[in-house]
Protein backbone atom coordinates (compact mmCIF):
# COMPACT_ATOMS: atom_id res chain seq x y z
CA UNK A 1 0.00 0.00 0.00
CA UNK A 2 2.76 2.43 0.93
CA UNK A 3 4.78 1.62 -2.22
CA UNK A 4 1.70 2.32 -4.36
CA UNK A 5 1.42 5.80 -2.79
CA UNK A 6 5.11 6.43 -3.43
CA UNK A 7 4.68 5.44 -7.10
CA UNK A 8 1.67 7.76 -7.43
CA UNK A 9 3.51 10.69 -5.83
CA UNK A 10 6.65 10.13 -7.92
CA UNK A 11 4.57 9.84 -11.10
CA UNK A 12 2.73 13.06 -10.25
CA UNK A 13 6.00 14.90 -9.61
CA UNK A 14 7.48 13.66 -12.90
CA UNK A 15 4.39 14.86 -14.79
CA UNK A 16 4.66 18.27 -13.12
CA UNK A 17 8.34 18.51 -14.04
CA UNK A 18 7.63 17.50 -17.63
CA UNK A 19 4.90 20.14 -17.87
CA UNK A 20 7.23 22.78 -16.41
CA UNK A 21 10.02 21.80 -18.80
CA UNK A 22 7.63 22.05 -21.76
CA UNK A 23 6.57 25.55 -20.70
CA UNK A 24 10.22 26.59 -20.28
CA UNK A 25 11.02 25.37 -23.82
CA UNK A 26 8.59 27.86 -25.38
CA UNK A 27 10.33 30.64 -27.28
CA UNK A 28 10.28 34.29 -26.33
CA UNK A 29 9.79 36.64 -29.28
CA UNK A 30 10.89 39.83 -27.50
CA UNK A 31 13.01 42.06 -29.69
CA UNK A 32 13.15 44.42 -32.63
CA UNK A 33 12.66 42.61 -35.92
CA UNK A 34 13.37 43.94 -39.45
CA UNK A 35 11.61 42.53 -42.52
CA UNK A 36 13.79 40.47 -44.88
CA UNK A 37 11.99 40.99 -48.20
CA UNK A 38 14.16 38.48 -50.07
CA UNK A 39 13.16 35.60 -47.80
CA UNK A 40 9.51 36.61 -47.42
CA UNK A 41 6.63 35.38 -49.58
CA UNK A 42 4.04 38.15 -49.82
CA UNK A 43 0.87 37.91 -51.90
CA UNK A 44 0.36 41.68 -52.18
CA UNK A 45 2.72 44.49 -53.10
CA UNK A 46 5.56 44.49 -50.60
CA UNK A 47 6.11 47.45 -48.30
CA UNK A 48 9.46 49.26 -48.39
CA UNK A 49 10.25 48.29 -44.79
CA UNK A 50 8.54 46.75 -41.78
CA UNK A 51 9.82 46.79 -38.22
CA UNK A 52 8.20 44.76 -35.45
CA UNK A 53 8.65 45.68 -31.82
CA UNK A 54 7.66 42.71 -29.65
CA UNK A 55 7.52 42.59 -25.89
CA UNK A 56 6.62 39.19 -24.43
CA UNK A 57 6.36 38.69 -20.69
CA UNK A 58 4.15 35.62 -20.47
CA UNK A 59 1.27 35.66 -20.47
CA UNK A 60 1.33 39.22 -21.86
CA UNK A 61 2.31 39.68 -25.49
CA UNK A 62 2.45 43.05 -27.22
CA UNK A 63 3.41 43.62 -30.85
CA UNK A 64 3.77 47.00 -32.57
CA UNK A 65 4.40 47.19 -36.30
CA UNK A 66 5.74 50.17 -38.21
CA UNK A 67 5.52 49.90 -41.98
CA UNK A 68 6.82 52.26 -44.64
CA UNK A 69 5.08 52.07 -47.99
CA UNK A 70 5.76 54.60 -50.77
CA UNK A 71 7.25 56.98 -48.21
CA UNK A 72 4.21 56.87 -45.92
CA UNK A 73 4.32 55.38 -42.44
CA UNK A 74 1.61 53.10 -41.07
CA UNK A 75 1.68 51.81 -37.50
CA UNK A 76 -0.57 49.34 -35.72
CA UNK A 77 -0.37 47.25 -32.59
CA UNK A 78 -1.98 44.21 -31.05
CA UNK A 79 -2.08 42.80 -27.55
CA UNK A 80 -2.62 39.15 -26.71
CA UNK A 81 -2.29 36.66 -23.88
CA UNK A 82 -0.19 33.54 -24.41
CA UNK A 83 -2.30 31.65 -21.85
CA UNK A 84 -5.25 31.37 -24.26
CA UNK A 85 -7.38 34.10 -22.71
CA UNK A 86 -9.48 35.95 -25.29
CA UNK A 87 -9.26 39.76 -25.18
CA UNK A 88 -11.79 42.21 -26.62
CA UNK A 89 -11.11 45.87 -27.40
CA UNK A 90 -13.61 48.46 -28.53
CA UNK A 91 -12.54 51.57 -30.40
CA UNK A 92 -14.14 54.14 -32.68
CA UNK A 93 -13.88 51.83 -35.71
CA UNK A 94 -15.45 48.79 -34.04
CA UNK A 95 -14.30 45.79 -32.02
CA UNK A 96 -11.07 43.77 -32.09
CA UNK A 97 -10.95 40.31 -30.51
CA UNK A 98 -7.61 38.55 -30.01
CA UNK A 99 -7.08 34.93 -29.04
CA UNK A 100 -3.55 33.62 -28.60
CA UNK A 101 -2.34 30.11 -27.78
CA UNK A 102 0.62 27.75 -28.18
CA UNK A 103 0.89 24.89 -30.65
CA UNK A 104 4.17 23.33 -29.60
CA UNK A 105 6.85 26.00 -30.08
CA UNK A 106 4.61 27.97 -32.42
CA UNK A 107 2.61 30.91 -31.06
CA UNK A 108 -0.76 31.36 -32.78
CA UNK A 109 -2.58 34.70 -32.77
CA UNK A 110 -6.15 34.92 -34.07
CA UNK A 111 -7.39 38.48 -34.65
CA UNK A 112 -10.99 39.29 -35.52
CA UNK A 113 -11.96 42.84 -36.43
CA UNK A 114 -15.63 43.78 -36.61
CA UNK A 115 -16.17 47.30 -37.92
CA UNK A 116 -19.19 49.44 -37.14
CA UNK A 117 -19.96 49.36 -40.89
CA UNK A 118 -20.50 45.60 -40.66
CA UNK A 119 -17.20 44.54 -42.24
CA UNK A 120 -15.44 41.55 -40.72
CA UNK A 121 -11.78 40.63 -41.08
CA UNK A 122 -10.27 37.55 -39.49
CA UNK A 123 -6.54 36.88 -39.61
CA UNK A 124 -4.48 34.06 -38.13
CA UNK A 125 -0.76 34.59 -37.51
CA UNK A 126 1.61 31.75 -36.63
CA UNK A 127 4.90 32.91 -35.11
CA UNK A 128 8.01 30.76 -34.87
CA UNK A 129 11.74 31.29 -34.44
CA UNK A 130 14.56 29.85 -36.56
CA UNK A 131 18.34 30.19 -36.83
CA UNK A 132 18.87 29.97 -33.05
CA UNK A 133 16.37 32.76 -32.42
CA UNK A 134 17.81 35.20 -34.98
CA UNK A 135 14.93 34.77 -37.45
CA UNK A 136 11.22 35.31 -36.83
CA UNK A 137 8.77 33.71 -39.24
CA UNK A 138 5.20 35.00 -39.25
CA UNK A 139 2.77 33.04 -41.41
CA UNK A 140 -0.38 35.03 -42.07
CA UNK A 141 -3.73 33.76 -43.34
CA UNK A 142 -6.81 35.96 -43.65
CA UNK A 143 -10.12 36.06 -45.52
CA UNK A 144 -8.46 37.11 -48.75
CA UNK A 145 -4.74 36.27 -48.70
CA UNK A 146 -1.81 34.31 -47.31
CA UNK A 147 1.73 35.50 -46.70
CA UNK A 148 4.97 34.38 -45.09
CA UNK A 149 6.86 37.24 -43.43
CA UNK A 150 10.49 36.64 -42.49
CA UNK A 151 12.21 39.01 -40.05
CA UNK A 152 15.78 39.26 -38.82
CA UNK A 153 16.52 40.26 -35.25
CA UNK A 154 18.01 43.72 -35.03
CA UNK A 155 20.86 44.31 -32.61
Amino acid sequence: MRSARVVIVVTFLLLCLASFAQEQARPNFTGVWKLDLHRSELSAAAPDTVTLYIHQNDPDFHLRSTEIRHGKSLAWSVHGRTDGKTLEYKNREGTRITHMYWQGEQLVLEVKNDSKRGDQQQTVYRYSLADDGRTLIASEKSNDHEARWVFTKSG
